[in-house]
């Protein structure tokens, strides 16, 4: 382990002082010719980005053996958590270096909505396509009511309903569509 290591900071070494002397030609151009992750061009990924949203996506979570289930969501769910707080505390402490200002707090402003009425001043409610209304009786009413008084017919057309208003169903009246 000692060999191992002596012969590590030997490597770094002599590496460190080849860029010295070639002005940092000789590690971009090793790394351009054997780094995978570089010809991918993935070298400068912070791996810990994607390993957080593997934990906190729960689409992440399908196909777990439902015996394990339960645990390695809490597994995974507490690593997002330490993740998130390092990458965080990170960008902090990054934001604190580049910027005179402090780190802004998380603001959320919410403006007050608009009333539907006045968002959409045309709305009439009769003329609601889920409004539409049907003369229709129970299947009780219908079996044990009273005979004489006829069945309403079945709506197969839009004139058929109590507030139908030509012009107003587009797909109805245009011989086009």
């Amino acid at each position: 382990s000692k060999r191992m290591n002596a012969a590590i900071d030997r490597h770094r070494g002599l590496t460190r002082d080849l860029d010295q002397l070639t002005n940092g030609a000789f590690s971009s151009e090793v790394k351009n010719s054997f780094s995978a992750a570089r010809k991918a061009g993935l070298d400068e990924i912070d791996w810990r980005v994607p390993h957080l949203i593997y934990s906190k996506d729960p689409k992440f979570n399908e196909g777990l053996d439902p015996r394990f289930a339960f645990e390695v969501q809490q597994r995974k769910l507490t690593d997002g958590r330490v993740l998130e707080a390092e990458l965080a505390s990170e960008a902090e402490a990054n934001w604190q270096k580049s910027h005179t200002t402090p780190f802004p707090e998380a603001q959320v402003w919410s403006q007050p909505g608009v009333a539907f009425v006045e968002s959409v001043p045309n709305y009439r409610n009769e003329e609601d396509v889920w409004s539409k209304r049907l003369d229709l009786r129970t299947l009780d009413e219908a079996m044990r009511g009273d005979v004489s008084k006829p069945m309403p017919r079945p709506a197969v057309f839009a004139e058929d309903y109590e507030n139908y208003r030509e012009g107003r169903y587009v797909k109805d009246d245009c011989p086009i569509s």
